[in-house]
């Protein structure tokens, strides 16, 4: 009787720890993460949002967090010894590769050491840490408004969990002449056109299924080069994805899937198994063969 009731009891820790990844649920913020840091004292009542109620606490941008694998964001505010107030939001993503994402299609500001990956400029810190995404912000950016925002992510990130693994398919990206931290990772064709704008319908038939990632190369020049790897759940939709964007963006390109732009730039289309390699403002036909050819992909 003692033994069986020592596994329900373990099956029920389990089970426990399956439905809260690292991290733990969101709501328990409120008790974890200091409601005073430094002479910056939480205000108001803590709100959390989810997919259907997201639109009602951002005007625009809902979209860009619904593309991915969002379940749901706390928000906290703070306010300041001399008025000034900063809002803090952790955004769940689900898993670390959503967290990593939605931080990805974004990132223009010096690093600010705090969790996975961060940045901060302009009253504004983003960083990403296991399945969760952080902004803290203050409208009124001074120096001690600016350090409040950064001591407010280093409360927030120890509430976070241990760090988690990235998407894979950026593993898959070539590393000679990458730009690092302008690489991405997305699904849908909204975050596309906000890093490269391709067309205004989704020619590449993007959406929750597929996985994009997105990087910058150096060139010869002062101009970087561009690669987009899409991953489909079968061949066939990657080869029809090819046909679509081909006949839409490139028609004069031949049976290899190369054209060259208005610009005297080069774009190459080309599908291995599932997966659609494009290259964008290629400087020459075998600089885009080099770098298409270079992507990793697993073997099968």
């Amino acid at each position: 009787m003692k033994a069986s009731r020592a596994r329900l009891i373990v099956a029920l820790f389990f089970s426990a720890s399956l439905s809260f990844p690292a991290g733990g649920p969101v709501d328990d913020f409120e008790r974890s993460i200091p409601k005073k840091i430094g002479a910056w004292q939480a205000s108001g009542k803590d709100q959390l949002y989810n997919r259907e109620t997201l639109y009602d606490y951002m005007d625009g941008g809902a979209e860009v967090y619904l593309a991915f694998d969002f379940r749901q964001v706390w928000v906290r505010k703070y306010a300041g010894p001399g008025g000034g107030g900063l809002t803090l939001d952790i955004y769940d993503m689900g898993s670390p590769g959503e967290a990593f994402g939605i931080f990805s299609c974004d990132r223009e500001d010096p690093g600010a050491g705090i969790g996975q990956g961060s940045e901060y400029g302009f009253g504004l810190l983003r960083f990403h840490q296991g399945r969760f995404f952080v902004t803290v912000m203050t409208a009124d950016e001074d120096e001690a408004s600016g350090k409040a925002v950064l001591d407010v992510g280093r409360a927030a990130v120890k509430a976070l969990g241990s760090p988690g693994p990235g998407p894979d398919i950026v593993g898959f990206l070539p590393r000679e002449s990458l730009r690092p931290d302008r690489t991405s990772y997305f699904h849908g064709n909204v975050n596309l056109n906000n890093r490269y704008f391709v067309a205004s319908e989704n020619i590449l038939g993007l959406d929750r299924s597929t996985d994009c990632a997105f990087a910058e190369y150096e060139t010869a020049s002062d101009k970087p080069g561009y690669l987009l790897l899409v991953r489909y759940a079968g061949a066939e939709r990657a080869i029809a994805a090819r046909r679509s964007f081909l006949s839409s963006y490139a028609p004069e390109a031949g049976p290899e899937g190369l054209a060259q732009t208005e610009n005297k730039k080069w774009v190459s289309a080309v599908v291995r198994d599932r997966y659609l390699i494009i290259v964008f403002e290629s400087p020459s036909p075998d600089w885009a063969r080099k770098l298409g050819s270079s992507v990793g992909l697993p073997a099968k």
